[in-house]
């Protein structure tokens, strides 16, 4: 049986000049690869985000977690340009490094936001995009900012990073308040205190190209996302022109860990659909 611990799947890859952290594992013999990349929150990092995940997927694809520039173990150098444009482009040279000349993406929150850039920057590279709880849309009602984004952009202020700051915002990120286990606080907690990613200065407005995206995507979102409102989903059904949306009810913005086998089942079932052929 594949050993699927953090340590055993754990990995380094240069890309763009970058040094990236991330994990891998996959079936025997060939196989289509599942790039993940996690949000950008305090304490987020790559396994963090996906770790529970990892054995469904690995089980169908060569399934990569990687750790966002500035967080986890990946390096964050000095860039010019947008944010988005940046991880896009590292993440692009990291499907070639990895031997390939595409990829399925799937994105969290910030990570979305990195998939959309890639899908719109790099489209020969992406094959089927997945946004998940994405930043990079427009949201048609939710107050700006929001009230989990208030909380996120607070959390080093003041004393700085706390457990009972932690608690606080992943009371934001989860419906399910009895998934807030101390273990789950002090991963969290840990991780922020190791990584600080710096200001990388106002994103994109990826909003205004959504249109331009040809990739068949996939949109999922809980109805009680108080970070990033469904909302948003509603907006990128409407501009996004090959689009399908899930909406899940009870469950907020970290959709890959209170819906953990329904997300699995989504990602293997849109990846592995044939692509309808053009009109």
């Amino acid at each position: 049986m594949q050993d699927l611990s953090p340590e055993s799947t754990s990995r380094y890859v240069v890309a763009d000049g970058v040094r990236l952290h991330l994990h891998e594992a996959g079936p025997d013999g060939p196989a289509p690869l599942l790039l993940l990349i996690h949000g950008g929150a305090p304490g987020a990092y790559g396994w963090g985000n996906f770790g529970q995940n990892l054995p469904a997927f690995a089980a169908h694809f060569r399934t990569v977690i990687v750790d966002l520039p500035g967080y986890g173990e990946s390096e964050l150098p000095e860039f010019e340009g947008g944010r988005y444009a940046f991880y896009a482009r590292v993440f692009a040279a990291l499907v070639h490094e990895l031997g390939e000349t595409s990829a399925h993406v799937v994105g969290l929150a910030t990570g979305g936001a990195a998939a959309i850039a890639m899908a719109l920057d790099h489209a020969a590279v992406v094959d089927r995009l997945v946004l998940v709880s994405a930043a990079g849309g427009l949201p048609l009602f939710t107050p700006m900012p929001s009230e989990g984004q208030k909380i996120i952009r607070g959390y080093y202020g003041g004393e700085g990073p706390t457990r009972e700051k932690m608690r606080a915002y992943l009371s934001l990120v989860l419906h399910d308040d009895g998934l807030i286990t101390d273990q789950v606080i002090d991963e969290r907690y840990q991780a922020s205190l190791a990584n600080r990613p710096q200001d990388l200065g106002s994103p994109e407005q990826l909003w205004a190209r959504l249109h331009q995206i040809a990739a068949p995507t996939l949109v999922m979102w809980g109805r009680d996302n108080r970070v990033q409102g469904y909302d948003n989903a509603l907006f990128m059904l409407q501009r996004i022109p090959d689009v399908e949306v899930h909406l899940f009810g009870s469950t907020g913005l970290w959709v890959p860990f209170e819906r953990a086998a329904r997300f699995e089942s989504l990602v293997t079932d849109f990846i592995g659909q044939e692509r309808p052929p053009s009109p």
